[in-house]
């Protein structure tokens, strides 16, 4: 398949490449599911900013449902085609097929995207539990959150969800060390996020 005639396999391939290069650490334990800061629907622009300044940057929407018993992400291209879905649930991680063809399996776990979104989104007391009895840890500060498995920088995050304005308007930044690139999680169109209390 010639993918420069393909622009949404394109976009999904540069996905995979960007976030499963190199998964050296194992996936890291996940928070409760229950225990996310709120119940939320957030419509969120992901870019992925590769360290390599030869590599392009590519843009995902991504339609995030956090709900106590369920995460699920829906990844679309900036023109509305859905590419995949994330769902993870009390029977673990996986993706579901989107409307692009997918005709090899995705070359990085759905744990491993699950947990970054974790990171990012879920209160430090509940990856404070969820890493207790591992070799990960968490180090937060009021200007970013640090994760790291056996004492070695694995992922940055600024600002921590702590220091966030309360209606989801921050634009989140995740530095990756393994995979060696930036994700920028920012806000589509704040009018269009459905946010709901617990």
């Amino acid at each position: 398949m010639n993918l420069t005639r393909h622009p949404l396999a394109l976009a999904l391939c540069g996905l995979m490449l960007l976030g499963g290069c190199s998964l050296v650490p194992p996936i890291a334990p996940h928070p409760a599911l229950d225990h996310a800061a709120r119940s939320a629907t957030l419509t969120r622009r992901l870019t992925f900013i590769p360290n390599d300044a030869e590599a392009d940057t590519q843009t995902l929407i991504a339609v995030l449902r956090l709900a106590p018993d369920e995460l699920r992400v829906v990844l679309t291209t900036p023109y509305g085609q859905r590419l995949t879905t994330l769902v993870r649930d009390a029977s673990g991680s996986r993706f579901e097929q989107g409307d692009a063809p997918r005709r090899d399996a995705l070359p990085f776990p759905p744990d491993w995207l699950a947990t970054r979104l974790e990171w990012s989104l879920w209160p430090r007391a509940a990856l404070e539990d969820a890493f207790a009895d591992s070799e990960w840890t968490l180090d937060e500060d009021r200007q970013r959150r640090l994760i790291t498995y056996r004492g070695e920088p694995v992922a940055r995050i600024a600002p921590p969800p702590a220091q966030r304005d309360m209606n989801g308007a921050a634009t989140v930044v995740l530095e990756d060390f393994q995979g060696d690139y930036r994700l920028r999680i920012a806000p589509l169109d704040s009018s269009t996020d459905h946010e709901a209390s617990r």
